[in-house]
Formats: C-alpha cells, sequence, structure tokens
C-alpha cells in the first residue's frame, strides 16, 4: 500500500513538473546563470504529504484491541524565505505542517498533525530557465494526536527546481524527506520518516 502510494505521488509530481517546466521555458525572457546567487525570496507551497512511517504508543485509542492502526496520506502546507549565501550556495528557513488521518479496519480514528520549523541549506546548478537544487537540514518537528503531543528533533533532505514564470516570481516543484527522531514519550512510539511532494510559488525581492 505504502508502494502504491508512492508510486501515485511521483507520477503526479512528474506530470505537474514536465507541464510547469514547459510553461516556465516558454515565457522565460532568456537563459539564466543558475550558479549566480539570486535575491532573497518568500513564498507558499501546497501539496501531498504521503504515508509516513512511524508506531503510535500502545492506549492511543483505547477503543482499539486489536488490529493495525494506519497512517494514512494528507495535505502538506508550508511557507518559506530562501536566502542567498554566496555564488550558487542558498539558505532557506521554512514553517511547515501536515495533517495525517489514522485508520482502522477503514475507519478514521482520527489525525496525526505535524509541525516543524526547518532551516536549510544547499546549492543550486544549472544554466538555463530552470534551476535544480538540493538542500539539507534540520530543526524542530511538533507532531500531536488528539489531546497528546511531542516536540522532536530531526532532519530534512530536499530537492526540487525552480521555473521562473514572470518578473520576480518563480514555481517551485519539489520533493522533501523528513526524518524525525524517536524519544520515549507518547503519543509516538518511535520515530517517523515522511516524505512529501509539493508546488510552491515564490516573490524575489
Amino acid at each position: 500500500m505504502l508502494g502504491e502510494s508512492v508510486k501515485t505521488g511521483v507520477s503526479v509530481f512528474v506530470l505537474i513538473l514536465l507541464g510547469v517546466v514547459t510553461t516556465g521555458v516558454a515565457h522565460a525572457q532568456s537563459r539564466r546563470d543558475c550558479s549566480a546567487a539570486g535575491p532573497t525570496g518568500i513564498g507558499l507551497s501546497v501539496g501531498r504529504s504521503l504515508t509516513p512511517l512511524f508506531e503510535l504508543s500502545r492506549g492511543t485509542f483505547e477503543a482499539i484491541e486489536s488490529g493495525s492502526i494506519d497512517p494514512r496520506p494528507g495535505l502538506h502546507l508550508g511557507g518559506r524565505v530562501d536566502l542567498p549565501i554566496a555564488g550558487s550556495w542558498r539558505g532557506r528557513v521554512e514553517v511547515s505542517g501536515a495533517n495525517w488521518p489514522v485508520e482502522h479496519q477503514r475507519f478514521t480514528l482520527g489525525h496525526v498533525e505535524s509541525r516543524q520549523i526547518l532551516a536549510f541549506v544547499g546549492r543550486q546548478g544549472g544554466r538555463s530557465s530552470a534551476c535544480g537544487y538540493v538542500l539539507a537540514g534540520g530543526g524542530l518537528f511538533s507532531l500531536r494526536v488528539e489531546e497528546a503531543r511531542v516536540r522532536r528533533p530531526g532532519a530534512a533532505l530536499a530537492a526540487g527546481v525552480e521555473v521562473p514564470v514572470t518578473g520576480r516570481s518563480a514555481l517551485q516543484l519539489e520533493a522533501q524527506v523528513h526524518m524525525i527522531g524517536s524519544g520515549a514519550r507518547p503519543p509516538m512510539a518511535t520515530g517517523a520518516l515522511a516524505a512529501n511532494l509539493s508546488v510552491g510559488w515564490l516573490y524575489r525581492f
């Protein structure tokens, strides 16, 4: 089931990527050197958080005595600030969140809410209207199930393509992986691994 979710998400992402890149190339005024630092940008992103991997603490849902409790894909939203560092190096500060439904025998029991603030650093490259980039970083994750909440540190990786649209704005097509640390406090009995695919809009000053 996880494999099917990942395949579906990747397929949708690739189709969106091809469409937006084609549009961006058509509207771009000229080719640009992606190794040059660009101006500061601020933007938003929306996408799909794929099925996360984690285990809930025993007794999180007291009514469930047997059978598996399965998290499902959910909505992912974020806001970001992109910062030039030097040359092709860039940084980012991002605040984002996801909402994963939790099911038991096809019935939705509730949701796991994930909120995080992350800092990234990485590089971009290429010489065309679309620039590819890879970022690595980490930050603080807040996870909530019903009334229980836990905060844990974690790491994150991001890779994407930025396509200029008009003027100072651009679209960012991106995949992220979040690796949330483990801890003894409920409601999470283990750490978590989560991935998301998103489309973002960025305005550069």
